[in-house]
Order: C-alpha cells, then sequence, then structure tokens
C-alpha cells in the first residue's frame, strides 16, 4: 500500500476530528466528576484501600475490581480496625487473604499500567459505604464504612468470608454507632453552618468542572486548528 493511501486509510475528516474531540473531552468530564463525586470525601486510608485493591486485582489477573479485592485491600491497609471490629486475630485475617487468593484462581498477572474498573458489586460496596457514613452522621468515607459497605453485599465472596469468620453487619454497625451517639445531630444549632459550609464546597466543586470542561474545550479548538492548517499544508 502507498503511503499516501495509508495516509488516506488512517486520517480522519473535520468532522469526524470534531466528534472524537468532543467525546474525548466528555470522557474527561465524567471521569473528573465521578472522582470528585466518588472518592472526594474519602480518608487517606480509604483511598488506599482501594489503591490496594486494584495490586490485589491485576496480582489475580481480574479484568476488574471486585469486592473481594477491597477486602484484601481492606486488611492490608487497616488491619487494627478488621482486629477491633470484627474480633480476628491477624493470623485469622492472613487465612481470609489466602483463601481469597486460592478462591480467585490461578491468573496470569496484569501490568500496573492496565486501567482496571470497578465492578457493578465493587460500585455497589462504595455505595453502601457512603450511605452507612450518613447514617453515622459522619463528615468522611472511612475504611470502617467499606466494611460496612461489604458486609451489605451478602451475595458476593467477601461478605461470604466475613460472615464465615462471624463478622456480624449490625454489631458491627451497632458498634460504631455506639462511638457516634451524640455528635452534631441535625437541629443543633452547629449543624446549620456546618450544612451552609457543604453547600459552599459544592458550588465551589461544581465552578472549578465547569472551568476545567472550558479548558478541555479550549484545547479541543487548538487542536482541530492545527489539525486543520497541517491538512492545507500538505495539500
Amino acid at each position: 500500500m502507498a503511503a499516501r493511501d495509508v495516509r488516506q486509510a488512517t486520517s480522519f475528516s473535520r468532522s469526524e476530528r470534531g466528534r472524537l474531540c468532543v467525546n474525548d473531552k466528555l470522557k474527561l468530564v465524567v471521569t473528573l466528576f465521578w472522582g470528585f463525586w466518588m472518592f472526594e470525601r474519602y480518608t487517606e486510608k480509604a483511598r488506599r484501600v482501594i489503591f490496594f485493591s486494584r495490586h490485589c486485582a491485576g496480582e489475580l489477573g481480574s479484568l476488574a475490581i471486585e469486592p473481594h479485592h477491597i477486602l484484601v485491600g481492606l486488611i492490608q491497609e487497616d488491619k487494627q480496625l478488621m482486629i477491633r471490629l470484627c474480633t480476628l486475630a491477624a493470623p485469622k485475617l492472613d487465612d481470609i487473604r489466602d483463601k481469597i487468593r486460592v478462591s480467585s484462581g490461578p491468573g496470569e498477572r496484569l501490568p500496573d499500567s492496565v486501567d482496571l474498573p470497578l465492578s457493578g458489586h465493587a460500585k455497589e460496596v462504595l455505595l453502601h459505604a457512603a450511605d452507612e457514613s450518613k447514617r453515622l452522621n459522619d463528615r468522611n468515607i472511612g475504611t470502617e464504612h467499606l466494611l460496612l459497605g461489604l458486609l451489605r453485599m451478602e451475595q458476593t465472596l467477601a461478605a461470604e468470608i466475613l460472615r464465615e469468620h462471624g463478622v456480624d453487619l449490625n454489631t458491627v454497625r451497632d458498634e460504631l454507632r455506639g462511638k457516634t451517639v451524640g455528635q452534631g445531630d441535625i437541629g443543633k444549632p452547629g449543624s446549620f453552618d456546618e450544612m451552609r459550609r457543604l453547600a459552599n464546597e459544592a458550588r465551589n466543586l461544581a465552578i472549578q468542572i465547569v472551568r476545567k470542561a472550558d479548558r478541555i474545550d479550549a484545547i479541543c479548538d487548538q487542536l482541530s486548528e492545527s489539525s486543520s492548517d497541517q491538512e492545507g499544508n500538505n495539500s
């Protein structure tokens, strides 16, 4: 095939480049918004749990992050929480981690550069964790809320293993609730100031997203003009 034919086969028209640019822009904005919305309130420990769960999924050759990978990440990042709330000794936690690795079966390890998505069940775990944080009137989403989220997904391997070791959703929830009684109940004078502060943070976050979207839009316009100029020079 001649070089000219290769260029024609692999090139896009101006309208096609415009559509691709818009699609890329939308993907970036959606990803940006998802990241802000999903992980903004996560504590540093909770974020590291997600990092370790992705590492575990890659080691086991999984194409998505599943709840049992999150459980492995939770054990690795906050073993003390698991010992305190689940009344499990450290050796038991190691047994849980080993059982998950065996249950997952042999798989070819994936490179760290591979982008692994959250599975549907894993997303539900994170949504349950956010709900548990709200129920306990906690401002942030921590490792304890991720544990509750895992226990609420009863049909998963992670919840099954936890139940086998005597970890109960209501028991863990009651333990955490006992530590939050009397903290910042809605209706107290200070709570309205806190709600206003959160509303202001939400406005600032929306402004940041719009600014980033405008910047991406400007970059797309520049790339489109540059491609047009290059085509003119080649013709």
